[in-house]
């Protein structure tokens, strides 16, 4: 009957009658598994579930890689409380514009996923040998195949330090302990793979250097007494190409060389509230990656501070493995944020040291950072570096040769503390006097400062690089190469009508020495105006400031004050290429910072700044100067 009566409504004949039935019900299918689709699903893993399971909060699944392998786009992956032994976990999955990915911690509750090898964590353990009695050098017990690399840390008996992971044994078994250019040297507890036979050594005697310095990590020198966490050189997880709109919340993951790899082609995805720890580089953005958010990290790196600059980056670098960065960014990846992140005791913080572009850096802590917090290639654009605190590190942000950039002029570092005024170990004991001297330190304990803003030349800086550098204030002790603060442009190349520009800065010298070396003030290159110059040291002898070895006539072109710049033929050469005059509206005078870097209300830093082209982004249009406001809010 109901066939018969939609032939007739419809006038046709009944074979065209079933094909349009057919599809009617072909398409009911299709859109009820599509809005089935919208409805998304929620899973659950835990520690001990089974993958057999249905993955429900009563019954749920219990390895994430195999969880993660079956999501959806609009699926919510949650993992309850516990540890996680997993590891080279590949997620390929992509989710949707609007129906992202989730995988977090359920609750609030506390959620780890570990790489490492469980044997060695717990004591007292049968999991290493004696291998050298003689030099207190242990063997691991089983082989270890698969490692590559090794790496480890001590725990928090031991204040969570890191092992040096050696490249060379010789350095591992080496009784010498002071710098030499060509023989081996022990520069304190660490590992070593062995290629041959895949098992690892270890040897956790304290340095002589490490005892100098106050320290005795560890405790017990016998590892099968000593917890520790040592790892291979792989990664915890790896988004491959096909991964796209996912976002990983709350779910803490540790002890791989790289914690997460971004694989080119992989695009929109978040990492947020989470407390990381690697190997060399804990966090590896490659390639073609897009449209990334880091949003609440805590990377703890734990460099030993009995560890030399020379160790890792001169002679025969024993050390050289601890050289590595929390956050790589190579290639040309882009559309990346990382904010709210802290960062603790790492080599390197960030670094993007070729094309990368449209990079977002800011609100970010950085702490006892050993060498550059941030590296920027030359042939990298649109960056913002904001609103960062850069306490107590090494070097501040510092420029890689990579090229000519996309857009000259688009890297800006605005409202950042940067304190560079904590001196760190430079050269280890160098009896022999054949390291250089600048590593001794001006005290002759190896304790130097660098500045903050550094440069490495990499390849070539193409036609030039200039930065934006305004509203920062800036604390930096005795250069170990003799420089200023590094604000200067001092690169020979550089893009007419694009000058590097810096303005409205709070600039701190805590020793007798340079505040501002070879600036170019004649030639276009660099415009500086409105900032705030202090020598905090009493009654100065070196010059404050010295120019690009310009010369007009007979002048000199050192200078012991600002002032006496000012009054000078170059101050009027600067003229040519910025009218008020370099440094017009620029003064020598206390700031009057607090113990949090705010400046008097009443001081100088207080007002004077001098208005910037409306384009730079950051801008309050209040009248102080460096990175933060007077705690009087009201200030104009």
């Amino acid at each position: 009957m109901l066939l018969s009566h939609i032939q007739k409504v419809l006038n046709l004949p009944v074979f065209s009658l079933s094909i349009f039935i057919s599809f009617v019900s072909l398409t009911s299918t299709f859109f009820l598994s599509a809005n089935e689709r919208c409805l998304a699903d929620t899973y659950y893993v835990a520690t001990n579930g089974n993958d057999s399971n249905s993955g429900s909060l009563s019954n749920p699944w219990k390895t994430i890689e195999k969880s993660i392998e079956k999501l959806q786009p609009g699926d919510t992956l949650y993992l309850r409380s516990g540890t996680y032994y997993e590891s080279q976990i590949e997620i390929n999955n992509h989710g949707e514009k609007s129906n992202w990915i989730t995988i977090k911690n359920y609750a609030d509750e506390s959620v780890a996923i570990d790489g490492c090898y469980k044997e060695f964590r717990s004591t007292p353990n049968a999991q290493w040998e004696v291998y050298d009695s003689s030099k207190g050098i242990y063997r691991s017990v089983k082989t270890y195949p698969n490692a590559r690399e090794i790496y480890g840390y001590f725990g928090s008996g031991n204040d969570n330090y890191r092992l040096v992971p050696y490249e060379d044994y010789d350095d591992l078994r080496a009784s010498n302990e002071d710098y030499t250019r060509s023989g081996s040297i022990y520069i304190g507890p660490g590992i070593f793979w062995n290629s041959s036979n895949k098992k690892i050594y270890i040897r956790l005697k304290p340095s002589k250097q490490e005892i100098a310095m106050g320290y005795n990590i560890p405790s017990n020198t016998d590892p099968r007494s000593t917890p520790m966490y040592i790892f291979s050189d792989h990664e915890i997880i790896t988004f491959g190409p096909s991964s796209s709109y996912i976002s990983i919340e709350g779910i803490n993951a540790r002890y791989q060389n790289n914690v997460f790899e971004f694989e080119s082609g992989s695009d929109h995805i978040t990492l947020k509230n989470m407390e990381i720890a690697g190997g060399r580089t804990p966090i590896m953005i490659r390639g073609d990656v897009r449209d990334i958010v880091l949003d609440g990290i805590h990377v703890s790196d734990n460099v030993p501070p009995w560890i030399a600059w020379s160790d890792v980056k001169c002679g025969t670098q024993p050390g050289h493995s601890l050289q590595g960065t929390a956050i790589s960014i190579e290639d040309s990846a882009h559309d990346i944020e990382i904010k709210n992140c802290i960062f603790e005791n790492t080599w390197d913080g960030i670094d993007a040291n070729e094309t990368a572009y449209n990079l977002h850096i800011h609100d970010n802590v950085f702490k006892g950072t050993r060498d550059d917090v941030v590296q920027l290639g030359s042939g990298c654009s649109d960056i913002e570096f904001n609103h960062n605190k850069l306490l107590f590190v090494s070097k501040g942000v510092s420029r890689e040769g990579s090229g000519s950039p996309l857009r000259p002029g688009t890297k800006y570092i605005h409202h950042n503390i940067i304190d560079c005024s904590k001196p760190m170990l430079g050269g280890r004991r160098d009896p022999d006097d054949v390291l250089s001297e600048k590593y001794h330190g001006p005290n002759g304990d190896g304790m130097v400062w660098a500045r903050p803003f550094g440069r490495h030349q990499g390849i070539k800086f193409g036609g030039g690089d200039p930065w934006k550098i305004y509203h920062n204030t800036i604390i930096f002790g005795k250069e170990l190469n003799g420089k200023g603060a590094g604000h200067e442009y001092i690169l020979e190349s550089f893009y007419p009508g694009y000058p590097q520009e810096v303005y409205n800065n709070i600039i701190i010298q805590t020793m007798d020495h340079w505040l501002a070396r070879d600036c170019r003030v004649a030639d276009g290159s660099q415009i500086c105006d409105g900032n705030i110059y202090y020598r905090s040291v009493a009654g100065p002898k070196n010059y404050f400031f010295r120019s690009w070895e310009e010369k007009l006539g007979s002048s000199s072109y050192y200078f012991k004050s600002l002032s006496a710049f000012k009054s000078s033929k170059l101050f009027d050469a600067s003229r040519k290429y910025y009218a008020p005059g370099w440094e017009k509206n620029g003064t020598e005078a206390n700031p009057q910072l607090d113990k949090d870097y705010y400046p008097a209300p009443d001081g100088p830093a207080a007002t004077g700044a001098i208005p910037l082209p409306s384009s730079w982004p950051g801008q309050d249009g209040k009248k102080y100067r460096g990175a933060l406001p007077p705690k009087n809010l009201n200030i104009k």
